[in-house]
């Protein structure tokens, strides 16, 4: 891929920009390097239009056209990587890549009302603020970087609980009524960087394994892309890969953009 065509970086649930410092530093001087602060996440929702999968996408969107950006690699990390899906599906002229960066999938139309209830009672069992403290907790592993999962539960912590509450609500809808079609549509290389899995407990692991069937995101993409994808993996590390493991995450992906 030439030199400036576009890496649009999109941050995750309750996270932010700031998750993709490193790749900036990075690429800036070899790509333009695009990383929007998603609707919602400074605790604003300009005239209160839904805080949605689809909403944070037509914001991106919005942004590309009225810039003209062209040529764009979309790069999404855990719910951004729904964002990316759907832009590039929505603007398949402009788009020449996807890099689905630690993934998951939280339930398919079969299962939606049983995922979408177990959610809601959740939440009514114990305190969101308990419910989303684990939650971001389990996404680091190592005591090396307590200071990052500190960091990560207090970021979470911070959005005002209804912004955060009806974006994780509309994403399990997503993942239940959008993402296998609009998947299956698209026909652009895609890389998975992979890192982390989700256990049939929901809780998040790190991958130690060989059998990427373990891995059902993976296993997913597999059965729903129209063509083949290539797949980087992360083993014995955390959600957070970009800031994590920066380096290898940079190189890797500076690889794969530039074959």
């Amino acid at each position: 891929m030439k030199n400036k065509h576009c890496l649009f970086f999109i941050h995750g649930f309750c996270s932010g920009p700031e998750d993709w410092k490193n790749q900036f530093i990075f690429f800036k001087d070899k790509f333009r390097v695009e990383i929007p602060l998603l609707r919602g996440h400074d605790n604003k929702n300009s005239n209160n239009l839904p805080i949605s999968i689809e909403q944070l996408s037509l914001d991106c969107a919005e942004f590309i056209i009225k810039n003209n950006i062209q040529n764009i690699v979309f790069i999404g990390h855990s719910m951004g990587t729904r964002i990316a899906v759907y832009l590039a599906n929505l603007l398949k002229n402009r788009t020449i890549g996807l890099v689905l960066v630690d993934g998951s999938k939280f339930c398919d139309q079969n299962n939606y009302s049983e995922i979408i209830n177990k959610f809601e009672n959740s939440i009514k069992e114990n305190k969101y603020e308990d419910v989303l403290s684990e939650m971001f907790s389990e996404m680091i592993f190592s005591s090396k970087f307590d200071n990052l999962k500190e960091f990560v539960v207090k970021r979470a912590l911070s959005i005002k609980f209804e912004i955060s509450k009806t974006l994780r609500r509309n994403a399990i809808w997503f993942d239940g009524h959008c993402l296998e079609p609009i998947l299956k549509s698209l026909n652009v290389p895609i890389l998975l960087m992979q890192s982390t899995t989700i256990n049939k407990f929901g809780k998040r692991m790190f991958i130690n394994t060989g059998n990427l069937s373990d891995i059902p995101y993976i296993e997913f993409v597999k059965e729903n892309c129209t063509n083949s994808f290539d797949k980087i993996i992360f083993q014995k590390t955390g959600h957070y890969i970009s800031v994590e493991k920066s380096e290898d995450f940079n190189k890797n992906l500076l690889n794969w953009l530039l074959n």
